[in-house]
């Protein structure tokens, strides 16, 4: 069995389809967060307590980059699952928003977008 992670090919997507498949993860995700990485306060990201889904969201500016993962390898949650998020890659604070879709569920997000090799 090849315990490899997939990659999705996002950067094909327009930013409007990009928006629909982070909404559309979050609408049926187990869970969520959202970190910062401020250099001036820590070299490791920080979880943002309280923040809604919308004001997180605000940081999917344009240059952010989105990920699409089906993690079957490194398993930090202890369990195969869909990675969905973006890194929002402003300056001088990096925002990375982190969606976990279970499996079951993964299809709804990933049909007919292709894996990067």
């Amino acid at each position: 069995m090849n315990d490899r992670d997939i990659f999705y090919d996002t950067a094909k997507l327009s930013r409007p389809e990009q928006e629909i498949v982070l909404r559309k993860a979050h609408s049926i995700c187990e869970r969520w967060w959202f970190d910062k990485l401020d250099c001036l306060e820590s070299f490791a990201r920080q979880q943002v307590k309280g923040i809604s889904f919308e004001d997180a969201m605000g940081h999917f500016v344009e240059g952010a980059l989105m990920n699409v993962i089906h993690r079957r390898q490194i398993l930090p949650l202890d369990e195969r699952h869909l990675e969905v998020g973006f890194r929002s890659m402003e300056l001088p604070v990096d925002y990375f928003l982190w969606i976990i879709v279970p499996l079951k569920r993964a299809d709804e997000i990933v049909i007919g977008m292709p894996q990067l090799l």
